[in-house]
């Protein structure tokens, strides 16, 4: 078995002071420059580009090279493991989501004893199926955990397919970061409502009379204090979700749907078994399924929620 406390020293992704953060809206020039560079790398790079590693997970200096280049440039990348000898293992995928520095795991309802969550559709009496992660209906444009205190953000996500559907079930996926520049190009005011610390409200999740979770506020977008990175909670989910009322929230609010619909940066990918994804906690969605009846297999992903960022510095990518 993998070791699955190995750890490396590289990081992944562009850290600024807070203060010169190119998402404070003071920051201008900053702005200006960092849009520049990143409309730059998305022209001239494949967002569905799927990078192959190695039967267990271990990335090579050169493999964790093309990883940080497709990091920088859509906050996710895809993967895809080499199957011949064996199967991947939940703790495999918690080694490879370690060589990204992600290690502060989130234990929600569903997960493992490990951290690990194995989505895949479950009986009507299993408490699980009223979540629609646990079905195959389809889920609808979200962050992950976006119901969570800010005190348990998360901030990086990872998905393998260890069985793929028999038809649909495609993802899509869409980076935060263009999210806000759309926004931020069309008008600076809507962004100042999405960062309200009372924008966005999740109601309380009770069953059977208990408390399973509080009621919780919070912003859309968020500027890291201490890294100044960006990170998004956000659900497209017309229920049990309530947003701000006044004019300018509504604006906002409007406009991250007209971009969720058509936006050009939308990348789209069905997983296949041993494929995955490694992200900064992007928007995302996924097509309804049908298992395939023939096969003995239904769908089934691990799914990993950390607290921690997925963050490269500029030399490793070249």
């Amino acid at each position: 078995m993998v070791n699955p406390t190995i750890t490396t020293d590289i990081k992944i992704q562009h850290n600024y002071s807070v203060w010169g953060s190119p998402f404070l809206l003071e920051n201008e020039s900053g702005y200006q420059n960092w849009r520049k560079s990143k409309l730059e790398r998305y022209s001239s790079s494949n967002p569905c580009k799927i990078i192959k590693i190695s039967s267990h997970g271990n990335l090579s200096p050169e493999t964790l090279a093309e990883f940080a280049v497709q990091l920088q440039t859509f906050n996710f990348a895809f993967y895809e493991i080499d199957l011949t000898s064996g199967t991947f293992s939940p703790d495999e995928f918690l080694t490879l989501g370690h060589q990204f520095g992600l290690n502060r795991i989130d234990g929600n309802l569903g997960a493992e004893s490990n951290g690990v969550t194995q989505l895949s559709v479950v009986g009507s009496s299993d408490k699980r199926s009223r979540y629609i992660p646990y079905t195959n209906r389809a889920l609808n444009w979200h962050t992950d955990g976006y119901y969570n205190p800010m005190s348990s953000r998360i901030d990086a996500f990872s998905l393998h397919c260890v069985n793929q559907a028999g038809r649909g079930g495609d993802s899509f996926i869409l980076d935060h970061e263009m999210v806000y520049m759309q926004i931020r190009d069309t008008d600076e005011e809507l962004l100042v409502a999405l960062m309200d610390s009372g924008v966005m409200v999740v109601p309380a999740n009770i069953s059977n009379n208990q408390v399973i979770r509080r009621a919780e506020s919070g912003p859309v977008f968020i500027v890291d204090s201490e890294t100044g990175r960006l990170n998004m909670r956000y659900s497209a989910r017309p229920q049990n979700i309530g947003w701000k009322a006044d004019e300018l929230s509504k604006r906002a609010l409007n406009l991250i749907r007209e971009i969720l619909m058509d936006s050009e940066y939308i990348a789209k990918l069905k997983l296949k078994s041993g494929q995955g994804l490694v992200c900064n906690n992007v928007l995302h969605g996924r097509r309804a399924f049908v298992d395939d009846e023939s096969s003995e297999a239904s769908r089934l992903y691990y799914r990993a929620r950390y607290y921690d960022a997925i963050t490269f510095s500029d030399d490793i990518s070249g």
